[in-house]
């Protein structure tokens, strides 16, 4: 029996791994205002896009694939006998939802997964699952190991700002921080696929050494980490520094999550 993946743009994935015969990659898209439309990580590069966003008067909205674009992924894998399909945390946007209803429009197994994470962590998950298919295992053992990643894939965030995301609307539980006094410089977290405030510190400084703080226990256990950032490759190399160890994945963070965080965030992931 033989395993393909499939995955939405917003996972963080090498070129490597997106350009493997048994991967593919639907995107989401970004849209300024209603007559401009691309593709996520296709259609604008990461640079021309965060310009894009700080002149522009329109604050870019974002969609998932409609449910035909994952029934061509899927079509387009017929030489594999299973699919799995790795997404986007459905708290964030409606591509689980999409995946799943086009899994019920072809006529061969594909199993649906939401991540529950977003970029690094749905690469650190996806990640795990293709090593199983690599070593030989059977479908059921790269689902198992998919799910057994959701449930330890811990992913945190720095954000120089929490106007992106109380914009976007997918600020979660985080709410609660907007309008703080100045210069509170939180450390986000995904739980359970939506975003939730996970510390406070007053200043960049500080808020280095909370994240620090919380992921040098997993850093010195040797555990799998998955770096991304926009436009921050200096704090990124002052984090990793930090934690004493090698920045063996690094992700430029795409549009669609990017609008969300805005320019100058960076995070890890881990498991």
């Amino acid at each position: 029996m033989t395993t393909a993946i499939v995955t939405d743009s917003t996972t963080s994935l090498s070129p490597e791994i997106r350009e493997r015969p048994d991967v593919r990659v639907v995107p989401l898209t970004f849209h300024f205002g209603p007559d401009e439309t691309y593709l996520d990580k296709v259609d604008m590069s990461n640079a021309e896009f965060y310009e894009r966003l700080a002149d522009s008067d329109d604050f870019p909205t974002t969609s998932q694939p409609p449910a035909g674009a994952f029934v061509e992924a899927y079509e387009s894998l017929s030489a594999y006998d299973d699919v799995l399909v790795l997404t986007i945390s459905g708290k964030l946007s409606g591509t689980y939802d999409s995946a799943l209803t086009a899994a019920g429009m072809v006529d061969r197994p594909v199993e649906v997964l939401d991540t529950r994470s977003a970029e690094m962590g749905s690469g650190l998950i996806l990640l795990e699952a293709l090593k199983v298919i690599d070593e030989g295992g059977e479908f059921w053992e790269a689902q198992r190991a998919a799910e057994a990643a959701i449930r330890r894939c811990k992913l945190l965030f720095a954000v120089g700002t929490l106007k992106y995301l109380a914009k976007s609307g997918r600020i979660g539980r985080a709410q609660r921080l907007v309008g703080t006094a100045l210069d509170i410089r939180p450390v986000l977290a995904l739980d359970d696929g939506e975003v939730v405030p996970f510390k406070r510190a007053r200043g960049r400084k500080r808020q280095m050494a909370a994240l620090v703080e919380d992921l040098k226990p997993a850093a010195e256990a040797g555990s799998p980490m998955y770096f991304g950032h926009i436009d921050a490759p200096d704090a990124l190399s002052d984090l990793t520094s930090a934690l004493g160890v090698e920045r063996e994945r690094v992700a430029e963070i795409g549009g669609v999550v990017g609008c969300h965080v805005g320019p100058g965030a960076y995070g890890v992931a881990h498991l």
